[in-house]
């Protein structure tokens, strides 16, 4: 197994439509997953695609199944607590295996591969996002 670092980044300045080079991407969450080590990037970006996008009531039906149902559950579940919207086209998932970082355009259908993005903002999920997400929810 091969330790991942899965970065969603959501394209503030087009969505629903293909990126950019220059597109602001600010990430919204971000995940470190064991997975076998011959998973391509694509496969990450058509799960993370499925995680972020799926019904929580199909994958609640998962969660006993030993790749990884309960943890899917989970991070979707997340995800949607802190509010994020679906992932899209335009949108961008980063992924680092091994000191390599793939950065791959979620594309009408697909993904395509793009260099590092230089306009990307936004932090790794921490307990300061969650705090934050919390005490907002209470100020409102």
């Amino acid at each position: 197994m091969t330790l991942f670092y899965i970065a969603v980044y959501h394209n503030t300045d087009s969505r629903f439509f293909p990126y950019e080079p220059g597109h602001a991407l600010t990430k919204v969450l971000s995940h470190w997953r064991h997975l076998p080590a011959e998973t391509s990037p694509e496969d990450i970006a058509d799960w993370a695609f499925h995680v972020f996008n799926a019904d929580l009531d199909a994958l609640q039906g998962r969660r006993g199944q030993a790749d990884g149902g309960e943890l899917d559950f989970l991070l979707a579940c997340t995800y949607r607590l802190l509010g994020r919207r679906s992932l899209s086209a335009g949108d961008v998932i980063g992924i680092n295996r091994e000191e390599t970082t793939t950065f791959l355009a979620c594309e009408f259908t697909g993904w395509r591969t793009i260099p590092s993005p230089d306009n990307r903002t936004g932090q790794a999920l921490t307990a300061t996002t969650v705090y934050d997400h919390l005490n907002e929810g209470r100020h409102a």
